[in-house]
């Protein structure tokens, strides 16, 4: 009897099974999803990097744990789109791309974005294998555009701080780093979030679902952004088209109860928090009322993407079967700008723009980056996934077809806000994009519009192998580059308090880590500078040339090409940071070393000339009046030096004196504020003793 009561215990113990494989995947996936717009790390450089590195070694971890379920069933099934071929053919593209490209570094790290988030559509499309499992997809999504949608609404109201104060649109950045980006978040998943209306059985869930789609369409209105305003409009057609062709009747009777709740919520909600909704005026809740037309022109806004779009065009005419290079448009952005403004068309653009890291178009955006080839691979994945959400729908019944007309909705309002945008360039946007193809092309849905490839035995081993090591360098790289930003970001901090030697340490030790380090050359550049090492800060300003293009890293080398006597790379500098029409200040400063680079040259009647223009329209800017004072002395006129030196030291000791008062008045100020108001007494105080040199050697120095 013992025995037999030992055994009895013994395969009760083993009748306890633990959880499959394949549905704790399911459930990692959720998280990543519920966590992924959510995350923000403080002191890393910008919000999406942060969530990119964690979504790297999430789809890592989630990859492998795939493969171990799979190597558990001694089977492993990858069920592929078809649109996995037009993504392998944006691969291909991207490493054409390789050929002519500024910085082959950024072209890797870019393509490892693409083909892990094409990955993670795989997963959820193997993981999502019942309706139940698309509506807690669906749910947790919902849920973290909500949260998110909240601190953003805080933040406008003042509840939160901002990144400027409280209150405002101006503060209103959410766990995305720009209201814009968040705006477009909620809108791709609007359409999507329906399906939590018409499908689950518990009316709970279709309540809720109601106030937080209600919720999130309402900070739509609020972050005033006219792009996803259109790409709900164009996307609302889309689903009226969709019903007139398939007509799936019976869901919508079924519950129709709940739609007009939707409707009438969404109704109300429009009232309130549209900038023009009659009841806005009321509640007082938008602070900017403007209408949408107003707000598409306001600023030149339009102007500014178009200027973007031109850009793009001349990069792709300078190469336009391969492109310039995944990744590589920010790095060939002032060039081109200049190329671009230097054509007929380019005249009219006669006001500043700042450097652009994206073309605000995706699709231009792939032109200028990939080329021909590119766009060919581009248009086939559109294509294609047209032809396979079609096919699915008509294979299924009604109520799939309304989720998946929903779900083809999401799709549409991201790719007409991507004419104007970069949503595939944000994480957050780029995951319901990945979601809703994710659940389209699963399980949940049928078997239409897709390929399966069965792995067994070594193949499978090998392939499990493979992803093993491709997730843990990938994993390991990010880590590192995460932990690089963080000491850039001590390192800038350091500069900024005045440690020098600590700041130098700290940003040589990012570079070290960084797979493919950009503005960190930058940055140790100016401590070189500030410490008097020359040509060390030269070989970093070099480097940024290919890795972080931007209007200062140019003024900087040319006034450092210039003290030491380098005038030909000083003058090529300066001549293309003058074609791209830098910003007011630094174009003010450049148009100084262009005088002082002329005078060096043996010219020093021309570089008067110039320096008396840049007084003209520049009245305080001191600095041109040291030089004019400077060449005074040069062309041996001693009393237009005087009155010149005596000009720049009036203006000297007025801007020294409130940069003073400013520092001494703050109670409490940031590290980035102390530095700047630090750096600038320290350079007005250099410059005060230089003038006062001047003056007192003219005094001193015997009448001719």
């Amino acid at each position: 009897m013992g025995k037999k009561r030992g055994k009895r215990k013994k395969r009760t113990a083993f009748s306890m099974p633990s959880p499959p494989l394949d549905r704790i995947l399911f459930y990692g996936i959720a998280f990543l999803v519920f966590a992924l717009p959510l995350f923000i790390w403080p002191g890393v450089s910008e919000y999406g990097y942060a969530k990119t590195i964690v979504a790297l070694i999430g789809i890592s971890v989630l990859t492998v744990l795939w493969g171990l379920s799979a190597w558990q069933k001694g089977e492993w099934t990858i069920r592929l789109p078809w649109i996995t071929i037009s993504v392998l053919g944006l691969v291909v593209a991207s490493l054409l791309s390789l050929l002519v490209a500024v910085n082959g570094r950024v072209v890797v790290q870019s393509l490892v974005l693409v083909v892990f988030f094409a990955l993670l559509m795989v997963l959820i499309a193997h993981a999502v294998r019942d309706r139940r499992d698309v509506h807690l997809l669906l749910l947790v999504l919902l849920v973290s555009a909500f949260l998110a949608a909240l601190y953003g609404m805080l933040q406008y109201l003042g509840v939160m701080r901002g990144p400027q104060g409280v209150g405002g649109l101006r503060n209103v950045i959410s766990t995305m780093g720009n209201r814009n980006y968040l705006g477009g978040f909620l809108s791709y998943l609007l359409f999507p979030a329906v399906v939590l209306v018409v499908r689950p059985q518990s009316r709970a869930v279709r309540l809720l679902s109601i106030l937080l789609i209600a919720f999130c369409f309402g900070m739509v209105l609020v972050v005033q952004q006219t792009g996803t305003l259109i790409g709900l409009t164009v996307s609302a057609a889309v689903l009226l088209a969709g019903l007139l062709i398939f007509r799936p009747i019976e869901p919508i009777r079924r519950s129709r109860f709940w739609l007009l709740v939707l409707i009438g919520t969404l109704v109300i909600t429009f009232l309130i928090e549209a900038p023009s909704g009659p009841l806005n005026s009321v509640v007082g809740l938008s602070q900017e009322p403007t209408s949408w037309i107003g707000r598409l022109w306001k600023q030149g806004s339009t102007q500014t993407r178009t200027w973007d779009w031109w850009v793009g065009w001349e990069m792709f005419k300078d190469s336009p079967l391969v492109g310039v290079g995944l990744g590589n448009y920010k790095l060939n952005f002032l060039p081109y700008k200049a190329a671009f403004l230097a054509t007929p068309r380019g005249e009219v653009y006669d006001f500043y723009i700042d450097r652009a890291a994206q073309a605000h178009n995706e699709y231009v955006q792939v032109l200028a980056e990939l080329g021909i080839v590119g766009v060919l691979a581009l248009a086939s994945l559109l294509v294609v996934l047209v032809v396979s959400v079609w096919r699915r729908i008509r294979a299924n019944d009604e109520s799939d077809r309304l989720d998946l007309l929903l779900f083809s909705c999401g799709l549409a309002t991201l790719l007409v806000h991507a004419l104007v945008s970069f949503p595939a360039h944000l994480p957050s946007s780029s995951l319901v994009l990945i979601v809703t193809g994710g659940l389209i092309f699963s399980r949940a849905y049928g078997t239409e519009g897709r390929f399966s490839v069965s792995l067994r035995n070594w193949s499978l081993k090998g392939c499990l192998a493979a992803v093993t090591i491709l997730g843990l360098v990938v994993s390991v790289i990010a880590v590192r580059d995460l932990k690089a930003n963080l000491l850039m970001a001590e390192g800038i901090e350091q500069t900024q308090l005045g440690n020098l030697y600590g700041a130098e340490s700290l940003l040589e030790r990012s570079i070290e880590l960084d797979f493919a380090p950009r503005q960190t050359y930058y940055h140790l550049a100016v401590v070189q500078i500030e410490r008097g090492e020359y040509e060390a800060a030269a070989a970093s300003l070099e480097k940024c040339f290919t890795r972080f293009v931007d209007e200062t890293v140019y003024l900087n080398y040319a006034n450092l090409m210039a003290n030491l006597r380098q005038v030909d790379r000083a003058r090529e500098a300066l001549d293309l940071l003058l074609a791209s029409r830098a910003r007011p200040d630094i174009r003010t400063r450049a148009r100084y070393l262009e005088a002082v680079i002329t005078a060096q040259s043996g010219d020093p009647t021309e570089a008067t000339a110039l320096l008396q223009a840049l007084i003209a329209e520049a009245p305080t800017f001191a600095t041109a009046y040291i030089g004019l004072g400077t060449v005074y002395e040069a062309r041996g006129m001693p009393v237009n030096a005087r009155e010149a030196y005596s000009q720049a030291l009036e203006l000297i000791e007025s801007q020294l004196k409130r940069a003073q008062e400013m520092l001494a008045s703050r109670d409490t100020i940031t590290t980035e504020e102390y530095g700047r108001l630090r750096s600038e007494i320290e350079q007005l105080q250099q410059q005060r003793e230089i003038v006062q040199d001047k003056l007192e050697a003219l005094a001193s120095a015997p009448p001719d």
